[in-house]
């Protein structure tokens, strides 16, 4: 069955009777889609959430394995709840999949091989950029770029949603970019707390 979505664009100016402009108003367009033309359009929003899928797994791969060397009790504390985090946001991933009628389970499995080898592969280029920096302050680091690329991820997947009037992953989305977006400050701000014991004394925090 065809699919109508509303479509908001421009300003559209009014005039009065005496050739003034009055208050401007967005018009509304209607497109109808046929049943191939939304199928085309989910098969390809089905790629980005694979994209999403892995980015977020990236980033619970690298924080599983960072935060046992945090030693620093508080910066250790707020990390471990980022981490708790993670999980849900892992979850909401895979439901995004579910939210176009399509299985996350047939792509597992392939993601999670992509997600292993490219984050060693990254890693090793990575290492290259520390500057001299030691201990986990290295994983720090690398989690502000991830998180930063997961939540850019999941906010073009909420762009997604409101493009094709899929409500359901507006709002799943939009709680996880809020939630990455206070995670990657904090992350920030630890990062820079950690810099100079980690490059000036060459001590794990």
């Amino acid at each position: 069955m065809p699919m109508v979505i509303q479509v908001r664009y421009g300003k559209l100016q009014k005039k009065n009777k005496k050739g003034k402009k009055m208050k401007t108003e967005n018009p509304v367009l209607l497109i109808e889609l046929d049943d191939e033309i939304r199928n085309q359009q989910l098969n390809e929003v089905e790629k980005w959430f694979e994209h999403v899928l892995t980015a977020q797994m990236a980033f619970e791969v690298v924080i599983q394995k960072t935060t046992p060397k945090i030693q620093e009790p508080h910066i250790k504390e707020a990390i471990v709840k980022i981490e708790g985090a993670t999980k849900e946001h892992q979850k909401i991933a895979k439901q995004l999949f579910q939210l176009i009628n399509r299985n996350p389970d047939i792509v597992m499995d392939r993601i999670l091989g992509t997600t292993v080898s490219k984050l060693e592969e990254g890693l090793l280029t990575f290492q290259d950029f520390m500057g001299g920096a030691v201990g986990s302050w290295q994983g720090m680091h690398q989690l502000l770029l991830l998180n930063q690329q997961a939540m850019g991820a999941f906010a073009v997947a909420e762009q997604l949603g409101l493009s094709l009037g899929i409500k359901e992953i507006v709002k799943a989305t939009f709680k996880v970019v809020h939630e990455k977006t206070m995670h990657q400050l904090l992350i920030q701000e630890y990062m820079l707390e950690m810099a100079p014991i980690s490059i000036l004394y060459k001590q794990n925090v």
